[in-house]
């Protein structure tokens, strides 16, 4: 019942909460600049691209990371029963694809725009394992307990979105669904990539109107970027620690 619910409120769970509400306001502050014209585009790569997905998704983490004695294990990719882990996202992401497909399979669903779509969608996935699923739920689970950290961490997932794709009941379930398969493993790797993967590019490419404003090459491009500083990221951290 203690791993359920508990109550150690530390200075680590305040900077996760001031952590989560940065990446909400920086989702916030997205919304002035909707547009089409060049200074709208600066802006929102620098709110949701540098700042959110590489500052929150990458470096935050990683700077977390480096500090902690658990390493990766303390944002969820434990290595505890890595192949079941892995077959379990299969499973799980190829049920959610059959579900989806009863509704018809989509037309074009292969043309360009769809994969530059997708491409981002993938990369972005990468702070919301990392940040939101990893994380903040890993510091709510050392304060609140199990059943807290599934529900903070689908509230935080959905408000995360308010400024790009503002469903928030519907991405409220999806957190929770997400949250909860995590702790079947206790491994990240049950729900990234496959799961995560099949639910984020139907409902955004398909489903959701939001998925409209990243069919494009601009995306495909951007996402290349954060993986080149992501990378380059990552190689001066280590380096640095072997340095040590």
């Amino acid at each position: 019942m203690k791993n359920l619910f508990r109550f150690n409120f530390t200075k680590e769970t305040a900077v996760a909460f001031a952590a989560g509400a940065v990446m909400i306001a920086l989702s916030l502050l997205m919304l002035p600049f909707m547009g089409a014209s060049l200074f709208d585009k600066i802006a929102s790569f620098v709110l949701r691209d540098l700042l959110m997905i590489f500052g929150l998704g990458v470096v935050f983490v990683s700077l977390y990371v480096e500090r902690n004695k658990d390493g990766v294990k303390a944002i969820g990719f434990t290595g505890k029963k890595n192949v079941l882990s892995l077959l379990l996202d299969i499973l799980f992401a190829a049920g959610l694809l059959a579900m989806f497909l009863k509704e018809g399979r989509p037309q074009g669903i292969l043309e360009a725009k769809n994969l530059y779509a997708a491409a981002y969608i993938l990369v972005a996935g990468i702070f919301e394992m990392t940040f939101i699923y990893g994380y903040l739920r890993a510091c709510f689970e050392k304060a609140f307990g199990i059943v807290p950290a599934i529900l903070l961490t689908a509230a935080f997932y959905s408000f995360h979105h308010a400024g790009f794709q503002p469903e928030f009941l519907h991405l409220f379930f999806v957190g929770l669904m997400y949250s909860a398969v995590y702790y079947i493993t206790q491994n990240l790797l049950i729900v990234f990539p496959f799961f995560w993967a099949a639910g984020a590019l139907w409902d955004v490419i398909v489903s959701s109107e939001a998925g409209n404003e990243i069919k494009n090459f601009e995306s495909f491009a951007i996402a290349l970027a954060i993986l080149a500083l992501s990378a380059i990221w990552i190689f001066v951290v280590r380096r640095k620690r072997d340095a040590v």
